[in-house]
């Protein structure tokens, strides 16, 4: 009730940042729906959307160890023995690396936010809140900038994502015919406004996934494995962790989660559970596909599966992974494009004191999901860059700011042998990014020069 009390008293604050849960867009959907307040995966899912107009009761650690599940495990699951295959076995200590770091940062977000809380217990933070405190109009920025990206490219792979799967489900189909299919299948989408029967259809989600790790732990037990392994393959590293990195995205989560638990104190070891989970999911995914298809395997696991499966068992697991994946996220898409439409509307709302009417905001659901398809199709043979993508702003949001932050929030009260180490830990990840980054465009100039 008191959580619930504060939230509405939240909606008067005048200039209230858009992200917050005070904004009208986001009182009418969670976090969910909001990218200030949720991550790609969340979106795909749409996993823990409910109406917030009646009081939340607490969520209990096991419901947030689950909402931290869906949170951060999507679509970059069925890329992860693609990792494998670029970087051989060194993948899997990489995975565990970049996960236990991306625990750790997720740790020091709320750190951040039982920090700001105590400050102002009437007015707990979002992470853009986080990040205004912490860095001011600089750190709001980044953030919305950041969520902007991470949903329009996630929705350029969920697009492509689907309409491989549906070839593959249709294989006596052009590929053009999927395409156009798939488009206007889509298209009536953009005149729901109220998305709760989406979030429903799509909260199948961990159904899914298990399926897809059930499927691949089956067929390492029956099928013949592959020999072109490798111990370590430098030159793909940078790629395979940026892949990672996409499959860890999702800090701005955290916090709205953090302040739903019904004991809040059981957050932190909740989360650090569900990110070594996560981790085993992961390597699950990654060291079965590597071990069934070895260097040669595919971006997605969903075209080896598909090309592999022999039996008529296995033909019908295929299928089942393939039809609920896509429906998923077929119903992810359309989310997205709303989310892009309800961040500029925060933002016009923030300035005008007004929002905009259906007039306005169908047509720019309409632009914004016809960019996205055209930017798609441009894009349709380079989805592993796409995802690498997203794994680099992941660097920023979830690795690169929660560091700034905690250091910014807290550089009085931390020892100077903390402070340092930080400090050194923050500019060896900058280096880090910089140079992932730049190994990731030299490989894509590579191969766009290759396929012209």
């Amino acid at each position: 009730r008191d959580t619930y009390r504060r939230r509405r008293e939240r909606e008067d604050i005048p200039g209230y940042m858009p992200g917050s849960r005070g904004t009208a867009a986001s009182n009418r959907l969670s976090y969910a729906r909001n990218p200030l307040l949720g991550s790609p995966s969340q979106r795909e899912s749409a996993l823990g959307t409910a109406l917030l107009d009646s009081p939340p009761a607490g969520t209990t650690a096991l419901s947030t160890f689950f909402n931290l599940i869906n949170n951060y495990v999507g679509m970059v699951l069925l890329s992860m023995h693609f990792t494998f295959a670029r970087s051989g076995w060194l993948a899997l200590p990489v995975l565990f690396g970049l996960t236990a770091f991306g625990a750790f940062t997720g740790d020091c977000i709320i750190l951040c936010y039982q920090t700001l809380e105590a400050r102002n217990p009437t007015r707990p933070p979002s992470y853009a809140e986080i990040a205004t405190q912490a860095l001011g109009g600089c750190g709001k920025w980044l953030t919305i900038v950041s969520s902007l990206i991470e949903v329009f490219v996630a929705n350029i792979c969920m697009l492509i994502i689907i309409w491989q799967n549906v070839a593959l489900l249709l294989p006596s189909v052009s590929y053009s015919w999927v395409i156009i299919g798939c488009v206007a299948a889509s298209f009536p989408t953009n005149w729901l406004r109220d998305f709760s029967l989406l979030s429903m259809l799509s909260s199948f989600a961990l159904l899914s996934i298990m399926l897809i790790l059930a499927v691949v732990v089956y067929d390492v037990a029956a099928d013949e494995h592959a020999t072109d392994r490798t111990l370590v393959e430098p030159s793909g590293l940078f790629m395979s962790s940026s892949i990672m990195l996409a499959g860890l995205t999702g800090h701005v989560g955290l916090p709205p989660m953090y302040s739903e638990m019904k004991d809040p104190s059981l957050f932190r070891p909740t989360m650090y559970a569900a990110f070594l989970v996560m981790f085993l999911m992961y390597a699950v995914a990654g060291v079965g596909g590597y071990l069934l298809y070895g260097a040669e395997g595919h971006v997605l696991i969903t075209e080896d599966m598909a090309a592999a499966g022999t039996s008529i068992f296995s033909k019908v697991l295929t299928t089942l992974v393939l039809g609920s994946i896509t429906f998923k996220l077929f119903c992810g898409v359309p989310m997205g494009v709303l989310i892009l439409v309800e961040i500029v509307q925060d933002l016009y709302q923030e300035r005008t004191g007004t929002t905009f009417s259906e007039a306005v905001a169908f047509p720019m659901r309409v632009a914004t999901w016809a960019g996205t398809i055209v930017v798609a199709i441009g894009i349709l043979p380079y989805l592993e860059y796409v995802t690498a993508l997203i794994g680099i702003n992941s660097l920023l949001i979830s690795v690169l700011l929660p560091l700034i932050f905690f250091l910014v929030l807290h550089r009085k009260t931390l020892g100077g042998v903390t402070f340092g180490g930080l400090s050194v830990l923050l500019v060896l990840t900058f280096i880090a990014t910089v140079i992932i980054s730049i190994a990731d465009v030299q490989d894509f100039l590579a191969k766009f020069a290759g396929t012209r």
